[in-house]
């Protein structure tokens, strides 16, 4: 018996990709739970802001009343890694995290798709995915190296290894299946 997923993989990744990258993920499992959820734990950076005196020299004791008001600081920047376990998307997670990206990406100032982000490699996984016609296991991303495990059309547990450039071919299939942007015709005199 083969599965027939009735999933888009495409969308489901894309939004919990996207969702990953707003905590600044850069290594991640990613495991499907039941139909309508997946759980998520890995590494995460975060920059936090701190503030440090500037040394300051002193050319005489009434320079150093006037400087007590005035504490001149700095702002630096201190990278905190933390694991995190347990992230849990349900379906009504990724249609919020897919309405927002369709948003952001409808914009006047969107930029094209960065072909290294997670949520693009998680987009290219779920083409590729559906394309195959699979059903998600799992899924991984540990130093630009995608695996996957999952069950294809002929009901065989299967695990792959990918890299970006290894998803590329998929992008540009994605990309050539996209319609053409509809041209205004010109209404009047120019």
């Amino acid at each position: 018996m083969t599965p027939k997923p009735t999933v888009r993989y495409q969308n489901i990744l894309r939004a919990i990709g996207q969702g990953l990258e707003t905590l600044n993920v850069d290594s991640f499992d990613l495991l499907e739970a039941s139909d309508n959820e997946f759980v998520a734990g890995g590494n995460c950076n975060r920059s936090t802001n701190s503030y440090k005196p500037k040394p300051s020299r002193k050319k005489s004791f009434l320079t150093l009343f006037s400087n007590n008001r005035k504490l001149k600081t700095t702002r630096t920047s201190v990278l905190e890694r933390f694991n995190f376990v347990g992230l849990r998307f349900t379906r009504d997670d990724i249609e919020l995290l897919d309405r927002k990206g369709k948003v952001l990406r409808s914009s006047e100032n969107a930029c094209p798709p960065n072909p290294h982000s997670i949520a693009h490699i998680l987009r290219m996984t779920g083409v590729y995915l559906d394309y195959k016609r699979s059903r998600l296991l799992g899924l991984s991303w540990h130093q630009q190296i995608l695996t996957l495990w999952h069950i294809d059309a002929l009901g065989a547990e299967v695990k792959e290894e990918f890299t970006p450039p290894d998803l590329y071919d998929v992008w540009v299939h994605q990309f050539k299946k996209r319609k053409p942007i509809r041209v205004l015709k010109p209404t009047g005199s120019d």
